[in-house]
């Protein structure tokens, strides 16, 4: 047997495991079969019950004799096609049969306690009644059957009941002829793996016997050796003192080498780190135009890694421009500026981005040739500040020169005698009045100039806060706008008829007044504006629809920028590229918030959020008298 305490223990451990399979399929599993039988044949009788009362139209009447139909009515014909349903007897209130099928069991009464004290009560009762054995009612059945009393409640009295005799013997049979097989298999099974784990024990068993005998040999090997080494270990001790020197001095020589290479390696990391910090981009190129090293901001301008780059030729690194004959002119023309731009698409960005060049040369240590230091910056947004401040120069000349000219114009007319007299009074009143609106025109884009110079130089809007109906405001620009003949429909709709705020009225003027213009400008002749006002717990919120031509994302992106116009075009709706930036520097200059959604070809929707009443804080420093 096994002389090894753990492998016993192990053995006897299979063993309990190899009874317990069987055991649990016996005591645990064959009983919980018999009861889910139970259980189904349970329900099963209380389908049949609550379908009976259906059927019979007895859900709020007492179970009567005279109330039930005949056997063979087509009620009870479902009943007299189950096999399985041996005997179905309905009582009475008072406990008396009305209606079985038996037919000499009618007219009985069941006095019996089971009876009074559950099923009268309006509970389910169900008893396993095994072949050769008395049901509840004394009778003898030789099959086994599950007998089943359901009460017929109405409200919380009890109306009646119905017994079902169901045949379960084919059922118990097949969970017998079941648990026979499950047993075999489990005891086959845990033989199986009894005598697979008593083998593998046994050759356990023999395997630890025979290293024990292994170790025991080896121990004593190990003597022998211990005892040869120590005589070694004298004969090597002088051979060693003399080595001690020679490895001394090779120490103090390699301990001087560590130094170096570490100063080195510490040169080397404070370069990495420069390079590392530095924003824009340092490729580093041999003579032969090869790279040499770059930084982490050229690995993500050129979407690639040092281990990529290195080695690479410079007309390699980027296939979109050749940066190798940019680099060779620069060098070769002492007269042209070692700065060159070029585009570049970059991963996640819609539009290529614009980089500046610089080229420098140095000296190297090693090698003939100099080499070269290429220094890439990121001026994307450079060169479209340059773009928008050179079409605003241009807007903005355009825009002042179209009212100033017919300011001139119309002057002119009214002071030349030959022409003044030509005219009538009323139409030189309608000069003066086109005169004096394009004055105001005029007046008000110098306004929004100097309020973006004043933005610029961080000096805040001067804001004026005073209580006035936002509704009104409203109502008085929108008007005024339908009666300058617009082919546009204008809509304005208000929750709240006396929405008041305290805010200045005229910079709010000057929001509306743009969000309008906007509207008006990027919808179609015949288009609809909407405008509505609410109000959202203690802040106003206005809101400007219209549905024009939209905005790509890209666009929106950049609507509060200054000078900034989506369509720069000469075919392009006019305007300096200021109110949206205005409209939103004038809201956040009132502790406000304003949000943009568009899509092109749809539309857009500005929602501007303005608090009901300021802080006092915002008081004092919104104050016009306040520099």
């Amino acid at each position: 047997m096994l002389r090894v305490k753990l492998l016993r223990t192990l053995l006897l451990l299979s063993l309990a495991l190899a009874v317990l399979f069987p055991c649990y399929e016996y005591f645990v599993d064959h009983p919980h079969y018999h009861k889910l039988l139970i259980d189904q044949t349970e329900d099963e009788a209380i389908r049949h019950a609550r379908y009976m009362v259906h059927v019979l139209g007895l859900e709020n009447s007492y179970l009567l004799r005279g109330s039930l139909p005949d056997e063979n009515d087509a009620p009870l014909k479902p009943f007299q096609g189950d096999k399985r349903l041996l005997k179905f007897r309905i009582f009475s209130a008072t406990g008396e049969i009305i209606h079985s099928t038996l037919v000499e069991e009618e007219g009985r009464v069941n006095d019996r306690d089971y009876f009074r004290q559950i099923v009268a009560k309006g509970n389910v009762f169900s008893k396993v009644v095994q072949k050769d054995n008395k049901t509840a009612d004394g009778d003898v059945f030789k099959i086994d059957v599950v007998e089943t009393y359901v009460p017929f409640m109405i409200g919380h009295s009890f109306g009646g009941a119905f017994e079902l005799y169901y045949d379960i013997t084919e059922s118990v049979r097949q969970i017998n002829v079941q648990l026979r097989r499950s047993m075999a298999m489990s005891i086959t099974m845990s033989a199986v793996f009894f005598l697979a784990i008593f083998g593998a024990l046994s050759r356990a068993n023999v395997s630890l016997l025979k290293r024990a005998e292994a170790e025991k040999a080896l121990r004593e090997a190990n003597e022998a050796l211990e005892a040869r080494v120590e005589a070694r270990t004298e004969e090597l001790s002088s051979a060693n003192e003399q080595l001690s020197g020679q490895i001394a001095e090779k120490t103090l020589a390699q301990v001087a080498l560590a130094q170096a290479l570490d100063d080195l390696k510490a040169d080397r990391e404070k370069l990495e780190v420069i390079l590392s910090s530095v924003p824009d981009g340092v490729l580093v190129i041999d003579g032969e135009f090869k790279v040499r090293h770059v930084n982490i901001a050229a690995e993500k301008i050129l979407n690639a890694s040092l281990m990529q780059l290195s080695g690479q030729k410079l007309a390699d690194v980027c296939t979109s421009v050749d940066l190798a004959a940019e680099v060779l002119r620069c060098l070769e023309d002492d007269f042209v500026s070692p700065v060159f731009d070029f585009d570049l698409k970059v991963e996640g960005f819609d539009h290529p981005r614009t980089y500046q060049a610089r080229v420098a040369q140095f000296s190297p240590e090693e090698g003939p040739s100099p080499g070269i230091i290429l220094l890439i910056s990121d001026v994307t947004r450079e060169r479209e500040i340059d773009r928008m401040k050179n079409a605003f120069l241009g807007m903005a000349a355009h825009e002042l020169n179209t009212p100033l000219t017919a300011i001139i114009g119309y002057a002119e007319l009214l002071t030349t005698p030959e022409t003044v007299s030509c005219f009538e009074e009323g139409q030189k009143h309608e000069f003066l009045e086109l005169i004096h609106n394009k004055a105001l025109a005029l007046g008000r884009l110098i306004d929004d100039l100097l309020d973006i110079s004043r933005i610029e130089s961080g000096r805040p809007l001067p804001l004026d806060y005073k209580d006035f109906c936002l509704v009104d405001m409203a109502r008085q620009l929108i008007d005024a706008h339908r009666t300058e003949g617009l082919s546009h429909t204008l809509e304005f709709v208000c929750a709240e008829p006396t929405l008041m705020l305290c805010a200045d009225r005229t910079r709010l003027e000057q929001v509306l007044e743009h969000l309008l213009s906007n509207a008006l400008k990027f919808s179609a002749k015949d288009g609809t504006i909407r405008v509505a006002l609410s109000r959202r717990d203690d802040h106003a919120e206005l809101e400007v629809v219209d549905h024009g031509v939209g905005m790509t994302r890209e666009q929106l992106a950049h609507i509060f920028d200054r000078f900034y116009r989506g369509d720069s075009s000469d075919t392009a709706a006019q305007g300096a590229g200021l109110g949206m930036s205005l409209v939103y520097h004038v809201v956040l200059a009132h502790h406000g918030a304003t949000s943009v959604e568009s899509q092109l070809g749809e539309g857009a929707r500005v929602v501007i959020q303005l608090p009901l009443a300021p802080s006092e804080d915002t008081l004092v420093t919104s104050s016009p008298f306040v520099s």
